[in-house]
């Protein structure tokens, strides 16, 4: 099923511009300014997320990485970051 998701995510971008160009007005030499104002949008609220995610799940200077652990019990503690020594 993740397959499915992941071919279908990968030909959005190509499905999108083929119903643009069959959509748009024979007149027009370009995108219409909404169509790119939308883009330009999108394009800066992904690279706004993408950095808020990196700045949010990095460690701090000066801790050191620790792995993910099995306990006896069978609970997995996750890998996560530590003041070095």
């Amino acid at each position: 099923m993740m397959a499915v998701a992941d071919i279908l995510l990968m030909l959005l971008p190509l499905g999108l511009f083929l119903a643009w160009r069959r959509l748009r007005p024979r007149a027009a030499t370009g995108p219409s300014p909404g169509l790119v104002l939308a883009l330009a949008l999108g394009a800066a609220i992904g690279i706004g997320a993408a950095i808020w995610f990196g700045k949010e799940g990095a460690m701090g200077r000066g801790e050191a990485y620790v792995p993910a652990t099995l306990s006896p019990d069978g609970t997995i503690t996750p890998g996560h970051g530590e003041p070095r020594r």
